[in-house]
């Protein structure tokens, strides 16, 4: 990755992250039931399915790329589009956090195969990859530079966004059950997006 870009992918991956997905409202509710400590079980699950979804998704990106710059160029383009299309839901959409009920008390084994089939199986999250990696991707650095790029900034913005979570209690329920703040923190978050697909564009 550029080292210029990492000033975007940085704020753009953090607005992400603390916008209550799965994930988030996994860690929220989880933190509440069973207590931070073992909710990092769920974490270092969660963690391990998001670096393979993005270790997947820049192996697949890269082989494309390999093949032909014309099929990376419409990839991009549906990439930008797309995350367009999310920034538009984000900006509209009425700002709802998905609380849950409590849970019932769940082994470490559990909880760690709950937070990685979560990320894995998240269709929105392998699409929101795939469309938002190409952005940041150049064949000017290897693959693997690229990936321990993109780690070190997802799984580190992940882990603090859940431990915000996880142990926010009630001050953080009442931050994410008023509409105004979700609403801000998605108009930043789309904000973050359009940015992201207009490099993207331009540079096809």
């Amino acid at each position: 990755m550029n080292p210029e870009l990492l000033w975007v992918f940085i704020p753009t991956i953090a607005a992400i992250s603390l916008t209550p997905g799965m994930c988030m409202t996994l860690a929220f509710t989880l933190g509440l039931s069973q207590g931070y400590r073992r909710t990092l079980w769920m974490m270092w699950g969660e963690l391990a399915g998001v670096a393979t979804v993005v270790s997947t998704c820049v192996l697949l990106l890269a082989w494309i790329q390999s093949l032909s710059e014309v099929y990376f160029a419409v990839l991009a383009l549906v990439g930008g589009s797309y995350l367009l299309w999310i920034a538009y839901r984000l900006w509209t959409q009425p700002a709802r956090f998905a609380g849950s009920e409590d849970r019932p008390h769940l082994s470490a084994g559990a909880l760690l195969i709950l937070g990685y089939v979560t990320a894995v199986m998240n269709p929105k999250g392998w699409g929101f990859m795939i469309a938002l990696l190409p952005g940041f991707m150049s064949v000017e650095y290897s693959t693997p530079q690229q990936l321990a790029a993109f780690l070190g900034v997802m799984l580190p913005s992940e882990f603090l966004s859940m431990t915000l979570y996880a142990t926010g209690g009630s001050s953080l329920r009442r931050f994410l059950t008023t509409e105004r703040h979700l609403a801000n923190l998605n108009k930043v978050a789309a904000g973050l997006m359009v940015l992201v697909a207009a490099l993207m564009l331009f540079r096809i």
